[in-house]
């Protein structure tokens, strides 16, 4: 019988209720994509959503919830919500904001929500009585492997013991005195031998009445013994725990027993109990009816702790999940970097739904397993003609193309009127067996798009910004590659693809790099790390020669392969050449900084910096980032005081100090609350939150007054946005000045800062406060709602999460108290009660600490400071930076084309700052001409057309097959759309996300390879 789920459109508003939060398109999309969900679930066990990155699948499983935890009501059983660990609180987040602004007014005021850590705390939620019972709750994908640590559940189990044996006195009393150790109770006080007693001999649903009786609960407490325990009692097999309570029990007090006894009856107990909570966990009966399980791709291996969940390794073993959900349904972003067989597998996780209700889907079991089966089949032909059409490819060469005597057309236009000659008129063997493999990967790539569709959905981005009638198509992205990063902002990148020149003074370690490579490519199996530490720093060549493959901060991309000693040998000359040949990593920073794509980045993320814009750059090498993140703060500090300098008509080379020490007075006079430029400033920011929409924000004016003026008399704001190069504003800001003429031309020289000068993306400075504010009032309502909690409601979310964020922008300096002003004989000028923003230029790496990283998260996810992030791949997913910057730069590339679709994802996502200033998001991809760096971009570029017609392929790259995938002709786009998956469900105006017909025109490869357009 089929469940009767529909979309909840007379309450649900995804596009939002008071205020519209999306673009009409994005949430038509989400709207229909819910509806068409839960229409598929009906009569089918699950379905995988897979919609590109930051296109809101969290909204869309959301309003699946709510339309579940609707219609469900009455069943009394929550809906499940299993994420991994570092999501939890971001979906709980997230929870909220879809209750506030995508629900109609107290619509879902009825439904709770609650997070369980452990299977115990799980099994106590459904405990709860029907009236406080909790409709949603969210576990993360470690809760049901963690161990036992409840002590009331262990002490239960020694009750429970205790019904299927006999004890004489003398070893009840021993029971008595171990109890609270063996439960690791040891410092309540209050769990006495006598009340262990009083446990013993009640049953355990009653228990709470005892604990509350000794003061040990409150009322107030959930009941300490789950119903589901001693439900299963006769089906559990207690003889572990029977005979350690029977015969391993010291006759002698805890404390009186040597330490190493004890711990060896602690260890005993632990392990007994660890083997009967399996049991429970196995055997325990329970159901609801939907669980959403994001970054499902993780189920992809059999081996996995999170698949083992779902799906058993043998006949013995029992799937933990198994027949607990009438339905599932998994979110992934990247289906397609799975491998099909990996794809099948996680799909095969939707068998463990009950099948055995009347709600059951569709047929039986064995029915799903045999479509799964089906369809593995029609990938497996699939994968088998596009590796077939993959490999004959490869064998195509420039060489083989139409003659193009004058020169002028590119190798796209060359490959499209070859292939066009091709599809009529093959000439020889060779490409009628090219037409007839493109023709058998069209085709199978049909029949298993059929097979799919039912169970997975897809959705890419528009190749445009969201736009309302009128308006003109703005492209969502535009890459810059190679030296385009060198290249004037607006200006399109060339019709051919060249690297960064290498200055003819640091070219040698180049070629014998490029030599070195030569060599390895002859034997199979080897990569020249060393190569590519090269390419990205010579801080990172010299580390890749001590640490190898340790000097990356996260893996490649590439599946590991073997390193024998044996190619280290003959390299290490070559290595000792180089190492000679470039700057050591204690030489000058201006001499590593001579590194060409070093300079390249450091460059344009400070030039990018001086035009108002924030800067996200990704790196891979550890060395890598502290050398970017040490030359961008340097350089912007030179470059603050060269453009004070250059206003103030003071040379920055000789008279530095000179106008260091003008910047600090201009702050300080910036600073005095009694000057004129104070009062302006503040009159202006305070304007805003005189709108009725800020006014959630009263409680909060201060701090956001004081952070935000901070940002505005920094020496980097100064230096950028007042006119220093006018005699009469320099005047005004002379902490001495009181003429009224004087200060008027100050006074407005910075409001026409503030008001009127435009960044690169056209926003003013009140532009972006603005959009600070819009923001403060989202956390300042989700604060609202924190508070608004029950007195006995725990959670472990921030109380206050704008006053978290205000203190990720900003550090406050508690004002010296006066009886102890005198206590120095100098003054701490850090010391004067006035909020100080935080560093222009910041690092975030593996080892930076978790809460640091959450922090700068929500600081660069600020207009203010910092305003360039340099980056690891830790912050490649999972993240949000989107709000206030659109320039991301791939310091190092990656050999897979979806680890750098993820980390320009951090970026291109809705409500992005790129939608806000309808200007694209700029993502730059340099690399060295003739390097390493050049034959990655190639194969990337060359990967990323093939990714999706050959499903899933290993990256097992060494120098031989990197050398051959970078000479490879690049699969036109238009001729990639063809052979590619649609697994869409909605269409933007009837389009096809995927079109498939070939368009002779240009393609835009021709000026810059796109990030992949994939089904």
């Amino acid at each position: 019988m089929p469940v009767e789920w529909t979309f909840l459109e007379s309450i649900i508003e995804l596009g939002g209720v008071a205020k519209k939060q999306l673009g009409a398109d994005d949430a038509r999309r989400q709207a229909e994509t819910a509806a068409s969900i839960l229409a598929d679930l009906r009569t089918r066990p699950g379905v995988l959503l897979a919609d590109e990155v930051g296109m809101g699948k969290t909204y869309v499983a959301m309003a699946v919830a709510a339309s579940v935890i609707v219609a469900t009501r009455p069943m009394h059983c929550p809906v499940v919500v299993m994420v991994p660990p570092g999501l939890r609180q971001k979906w709980q987040r997230d929870w909220d904001q879809f209750k506030a602004h995508c629900v109609r007014p107290g619509a879902l005021e009825w439904v709770r929500d609650e997070y369980a850590h452990t299977p115990t705390e799980f099994f106590k939620l459904l405990d709860d009585d029907v009236r406080e019972r909790a409709h949603l709750i969210f576990i993360t994908t470690g809760c049901f492997s963690r161990g036992l640590y409840d002590p009331w559940v262990k002490l239960a189990m020694i009750r429970l013991a205790r019904g299927h044996t006999r004890l004489s006195d003398t070893r009840k009393r021993r029971l008595y005195r171990w109890a609270a150790v063996l439960v690791r109770q040891l410092s309540n006080r209050r769990l006495t031998d006598e009340v262990v007693r009083r446990l013993m001999h009640a049953d355990v649903l009653h228990w709470k009445r005892i604990l509350v009786e000794e003061g040990i609960l409150t009322e107030a407490d959930d009941h300490p013994v789950p119903d589901l325990l001693p439900k299963e009692n006769h089906r559990i097999d207690w003889e572990s725990l029977c005979n350690l309570i029977r015969h391993d029990l010291p006759s002698r007090r805890p404390v009186h027993v040597k330490k190493s006894t004890r711990n060896e009856v602690l260890q005993n107990f632990n392990d007994a109990c660890r083997l009967i909570y399996e049991q429970w966990l196995n055997l325990v009966c329970w159901r609801s009816p939907l669980l959403i399980l994001d970054e499902a791709h993780h189920a992809k291996n059999d081996s996995a702790r999170l698949a083992r969940l779902f799906r058993q390794e043998s006949e013995s073993e029992v799937a933990l999940l198994k027949d607990k959900f009438d339905r599932t349904l998994f979110l992934t972003a990247t289906p397609f970097q799975l491998g099909h067989q990996e794809l099948i597998r996680v799909l095969r996780s939707f068998a463990a739904v009950r099948w055995s209700s009347k709600e059951a889907p569709d047929g039986t079991r064995d029915d799903f397993s045999d479509r799964m089966t089906e369809l593995e089949h029609a990938l497996d032909q699939n994968r088998l003609a596009g590796r077939r059409f993959d490999r004959l490819w490869g064998k195509l060469r420039s060489e083989m193309l139409a003659v193009d005597p004058g020169g002028e057309k590119d190798e796209t236009e060359l490959v499209h009127e070859w292939w066009e000659r091709l599809r009529t008129r093959p000439s020889d063997a060779w490409e009628r067996e090219l037409v007839q493999t493109y023709k058998d990967c069209a085709d199978t790539r049909e029949q298993a798009e059929q097979l799919l569709r039912p169970w997975l959905i897809r959705h890419n981005r528009s190749p445009n910004l969201p736009c309302e009638d009128g308006t003109t198509n703005v492209p969502r992205r535009s890459v810059m590659v190679g030296k385009a990063i060198t290249a004037p902002e607006g200006a399109l990148p060339g019709q051919a693809v060249e690297g960064l020149p290498i200055d003819e003074r640091a070219l040698l370690p180049f070629l014998i790099t490029a030599r070195a490579q030569g060599q390895l490519a002859q034997c199979p199996g080897t990569r020249a790390f060393f190569a590519e530490g090269l390419a990205s720093s010579y801080e990172a060549f010299h580390h890749t020669r001590d640490a190898r493959r340790k000097a990356k901060d996260s893996d490649d991309g590439l599946d590991a392969v073997e390193e024998s000693g044996a190619w280290v040998v003959p390299t290490r000359w070559y290595e000792e050449q180089i190492a000679r040949l470039i700057p050591s990593r204690e030489d000058p920073r201006t001499a590593r900084l001579q590194h060409p794509k070093i300079s390249a980045t450091v460059e344009r993320a400070v030039d990018l910096w001086l035009r108002g814009e924030k800067v996200l750059v990704f790196c891979f090498y550890i060395q890598t980032a502290h050398a970017l993140y040490e030359h961008i703060r340097e350089e912007v500090n030179q470059r603050i005081i060269d453009v004070a300098g250059e206003k103030l008509g003071l040379d920055s080379q000789k008279r530095g100090e000179e106008i260091q020490s003008w910047l600090a007075r201009i702050t300080r006079r910036l600073t005095d609350e009694e000057s004129p430029f104070y009062r302006e400033m503040k009159t202006l920011l305070d304007v805003p939150f005189a709108e009725p929409r800020y006014t959630i924000l009263q409680p909060y004016q201060g701090q956001l007054l004081g952070v935000l003026m901070a940002y505005f008399r920094s020496p980097s704001f100064v230096a950028r946005y007042l006119p220093l190069d006018d005699p009469l504003v320099r005047d005004a800001l002379e902490e001495r000045e009181s003429r009224r003429e004087v200060i008027a031309r100050g006074v407005s020289a910075l409001r026409h800062a503030v008001l009127e000068e435009r960044d690169t993306s056209n926003q003013t400075c009140m532009g972006r406060v603005a959009q600070f504010l819009d923001f403060a009032v989202e956390l300042a309502e989700r604060a609202e709602r924190s508070l608004a909690l029950k007195e006995d409601e725990v959670s472990d979310e921030s109380e206050d999460p704008l006053r978290e964020y205000l203190f990720a922008v900003s550090v406050y300096s508690k004002p010296r108290r006066a009886e102890h002003a005198d206590e120095d004989d100098i003054e701490d000028e850090a010391d004067d009660g006035s909020y100080r923003v935080m560093p222009l230029v910041r690092l975030v790496y593996g080892d930076t600490k978790t809460e640091i990283r959450d922090r700068l998260m929500l600081a660069f996810n600020s207009p203010l400071f910092p305003e360039v992030l340099v980056s690891s791949s830790v912050m490649g997913e999972g993240v949000d930076l989107h709000r206030f910057c659109r320039y991301v730069i791939h310091h190092d590339l990656c050999w897979n084309p979806s680890t750098l679709e993820q980390r320009t994802g951090r970026l291109d996502r809705i409500r992005c700052k790129a939608e806000v200033c309808r200007r694209p998001i700029l993502v730059y991809e340099p690399f060295i001409a003739g390097s390493a760096d050049e034959k990655m971009f190639r194969v990337v570029r060359d990967r990323e057309r093939w990714f999706q017609i050959v499903m899933g392929q290993k990256f097992e790259f060494d120098e031989a097959k990197s050398e051959a995938l970078a000479n490879r002709v690049p699969l036109p786009e238009s001729l990639a759309r063809q052979l590619t998956f649609d697994l869409s469900r909605w269409r933007s105006g009837g389009v096809p996300q995927i079109q498939r017909e070939i368009r002779p025109e240009r393609d835009i490869d021709s000026l810059s390879p796109t990030h992949a357009r994939s089904a």
